[in-house]
């Protein structure tokens, strides 16, 4: 039971990360001016931190333990939050 909800989790959480990734990277219409794709790569550390809480869920597989799996669901969740707060911190230092 575990193993199919923390596989279906992340195929959810994974296309809403992508989404949001790639909508946050490519900008708006009014920050694109250039020919790029995507003018913001830095919001693609939201994917890093959703892959990360993937890798959390993996090893609840191997390890059966409730503690990694509860962590795991809640950290592929919170990578949006976390990802888009960590970028906005790229972006302004590397800016």
């Amino acid at each position: 039971m575990k193993k199919t909800a923390t596989i279906i989790n992340a195929v959810i959480s994974g296309i809403f990360v992508f989404m949001i990734s790639t909508f946050f990277a490519g900008g708006a219409i009014g920050e694109n001016y250039t020919d790029k794709t995507f003018v913001a790569p830095e919001f693609f550390l939201i994917a890093v931190i959703w892959g990360v809480g993937v890798l959390l869920g993996a090893m609840h597989l191997w390890k059966k333990s409730i503690y990694l799996f509860v962590v795991s669901i809640i950290l592929m969740w919170l990578s949006i939050p976390l990802g888009i707060r960590f970028a906005r911190y790229v972006a302004s230092v590397f800016a």
